[in-house]
């Protein structure tokens, strides 16, 4: 899976967590949370549905990494290689 492919993911796994997200108007390198007005049980289900739809485990301790799109890119980029 290449990283388009992983941006595509993540941004329709947090287009169901925040259905009111325009794609168009996200800014890739700013925080989910800055960006809209989600709270901590919507990013642990954002990190839940991530592990569900790429059949991944992703450790508790690297959920920060997840926090924009590209943060999420990054680190799942990595995660897929290994």
């Amino acid at each position: 899976m290449n990283r388009e492919e992983i941006k595509r993911i993540v941004l329709e796994v947090i287009q169901q967590i925040v259905p009111e997200m325009q794609a168009a108007s996200l800014d890739a390198k700013v925080s989910f949370r800055d960006q809209f007005e989600i709270d901590s049980v919507d990013y642990l289900n954002f990190v839940l549905a991530l592990e569900k739809r790429l059949g991944i485990r992703i450790p508790e301790v690297d959920y920060p990494r997840l926090s924009s799109l590209e943060g999420s890119a990054n680190y799942l980029v990595l995660l897929m290689k290994q």
